[in-house]
């Protein structure tokens, strides 16, 4: 019996991933119909990332035809060379192929939050160390929660091309804390021509670049390949000398650089793919001008559709001003937790995207492990269980509600968005309540004296 115990220690990461890929490929088998099912929930699926809408694509493409001619088509054009190597979903073996390739989406994304969690960049900066330092969760347990969260298995299921916007956001992030500026911003570039989104992410991950950077060349070593942890200092307050810092201007101008060149590289492939620029305003002029007006789980759609067209164009404006203006702030203000940053405005995107879906919430959620030294925090002060209560209610009833509405005909859109405010109020609880955490425990490492009192504002 003590074999056991021996063998999870020296083999965990392949204990859990082939478990993780063994729970996604069973249910596909198991349940042949789930897949197909689960990739028509508003839930899961959108105008911009549903795995229908991108078949419909593919069928034009592959008969030589404009895939975005008549306003279904929203996604990326690299997308569509690639799945048309897989068969048709029609049959049983295209469809385990489509999981197979997202249950192997779903093991990068674990391995980028495994090494993100393992490089201690969520508790140590170059002008912060978290007093919790000691309450992080392991590596391991950060990519289990991702891979055994109900969403992210529903996820996986449902095939949306949003996860491949996960998994370059992640591995930027990832790339950014092992201070690997060109390969970060490369990666994100990718994130953002897949989904307009990650590019709020620039200023958090040039700042995670940055801090990174002159954190391994305080300790004078080089940031290793293989994701290991940066060496923690033996004091709170660190002095730099700041010739061995690296210089801000240079590296934005860095970051910004290679960022703008693979993004434009990226548009270039796409129109030699295609025979027109017809792809740029279907895919990156939707989020913003929000013509399909599909039921999701955000906040916009029911909003637009009572909109006035008189003042549609002025509350778009509205509401996208309210979505960038979270950005700088986060990072003036969280200069010293720049991951807490990024986290935190992956928090804003995933509730207030145009096309919000509950795939993105799940991410977050998960990616709320990395601060797991903040969670004492956030529920012995703050509102978290009430919030997960919530967040629990709001799954079980939005599917019942939306079923009501659309099939049962007994009930009216009202009944559906209603729940998707009780959906984003949750998420909007918990996204407070780990800003709130993250800038007492700043305070905390400042005045170590007032770790326990209460604070109250004046």
């Amino acid at each position: 019996m003590q074999s056991l115990p021996q063998v999870y220690n020296d083999h965990h990461k392949a204990i859990l991933y082939g478990s993780a890929a063994a729970v996604r490929i069973l249910a596909a088998v198991a349940f042949p119909g789930l897949p197909d099912t689960l990739s028509l929930r508003a839930e899961l699926a959108t105008p911009v990332n549903s795995f229908k809408r991108l078949q419909e694509g593919l069928f034009l493409y592959q008969r030589g035809l404009d895939p975005y001619n008549g306003g279904i088509f929203h996604q990326a054009p690299l997308l569509l060379p690639l799945f048309s190597l897989l068969p048709s979903p029609a049959f049983a073996s295209g469809t385990l192929l489509s999981v197979l390739l997202y249950t192997g989406l779903d093991l990068l994304v674990a391995e980028c939050l495994y090494y993100i969690a393992q490089s201690g960049a969520a508790y140590i900066s170059r002008r912060y160390r978290s007093p919790r330092h000691d309450r992080t969760w392991t590596p391991a347990s950060v990519a289990a929660i991702y891979l055994f969260n109900p969403y992210t298995l529903l996820t996986c299921l449902a095939r949306p091309t949003s996860v491949f916007a996960t998994f370059f956001t992640l591995l930027s992030v990832s790339h950014a804390c092992q201070a690997r500026t060109a390969t970060a911003a490369f990666a994100l570039a990718i994130a953002s021509y897949i989904s307009l989104h990650p590019a709020l992410l620039l200023p958090p991950v040039g700042l995670l670049c940055y801090d990174r950077l002159c954190l391994l060349q305080h300790q004078g070593r080089d940031a290793t390949s293989n994701g290991a942890a940066i060496e923690k200092p033996t004091s709170t307050k660190i002095a730099h000398d700041q010739r061995l810092q690296a210089r801000p201007l240079e590296l934005t101008l860095r970051f910004s650089g290679i960022y703008l060149a693979t993004f434009l590289l990226l548009l270039t492939l796409s129109r030699l793919l295609l025979p027109s620029w017809s792809f740029m305003p279907s895919v990156y002029l939707t989020p913003l001008t929000l013509p399909d007006l599909t039921p999701n789980s955000g906040l916009w759609w029911y909003f637009f559709t009572e909109m006035f067209d008189a003042f549609r164009s002025f509350f778009l404006g509205v509401f996208w001003l309210h979505m960038l203006s979270y950005s700088v702030p986060f990072c003036l203000r969280l200069n010293r937790q720049p991951l807490a940053a990024v986290v935190l405005i992956m928090g804003v995107l995933a509730i207030f995207e145009p096309y919000a879906n509950a795939g993105d919430a799940g991410v977050w959620l998960s990616c709320l492990c990395l601060l797991s030294h903040l969670f004492e925090l956030s529920s012995s002060h703050r509102y978290t269980f009430p919030a997960l209560a919530t967040l629990l209610y709001a799954t079980l009833l939005g599917p019942a509600f939306h079923h009501l509405w659309i099939y049962a005909g007994s009930g009216n859109a009202n009944f559906f968005y209603a729940i998707t405010l009780v959906w984003s109020l949750a998420l909007l609880v918990l996204l407070a309540d780990t800003l709130y955490a993250a800038l007492r425990d700043e305070y905390e490492a400042e005045v170590p004296e007032a770790k326990g009192r209460e604070i109250r504002q004046v």
